[in-house]
C-alpha cells in the first residue's frame, strides 16, 4: 500500500462519508424511538383523563344524589331571625313545620 496525500485524503473523504451516513441512520432511529415514546404517552395521557372525568362524572352523581335526598329537608326548615331575646351564643333557632 503507498501512503501519499491522495490515499490519505480518500481515506479521510471515505470515513467522512461513512461516518455522515452512519450518523444519519442513528438519527433516524432516535427519531422513530422518539415518536413511538411520545404516542404512547400521548395514550397514556388520554386514558388517564378518561379515568379523571369518569370519576369526576361520578362523583357529581353522587353530589347530586346525596343533595336530591336532603334537598326536601332544606325546603321545609325555616330559619328562625333573632329578636331580642337571641340566645347569648350567637347560634340561630331552627324551626321545622
Amino acid at each position: 500500500m503507498i501512503i501519499n496525500a491522495t490515499s490519505i485524503t480518500i481515506g479521510i473523504v471515505i470515513i467522512a462519508v461513512a461516518f455522515y451516513a452512519g450518523l444519519h441512520v442513528i438519527r433516524h432511529f432516535a427519531l422513530t424511538i422518539a415518536q413511538e415514546n411520545h404516542d404512547a404517552n400521548f395514550e397514556e395521557d388520554q386514558r388517564e383523563e378518561m379515568k379523571r372525568l369518569r370519576r369526576e362524572r361520578d362523583a357529581d352523581a353522587a353530589a347530586t344524589a346525596a343533595f336530591a335526598k336532603v334537598e326536601p329537608m332544606l325546603a321545609t326548615a325555616q330559619v328562625k331571625t333573632p329578636q331580642s331575646s337571641a340566645p347569648s351564643s350567637g347560634q340561630l333557632e331552627i324551626e321545622a313545620p
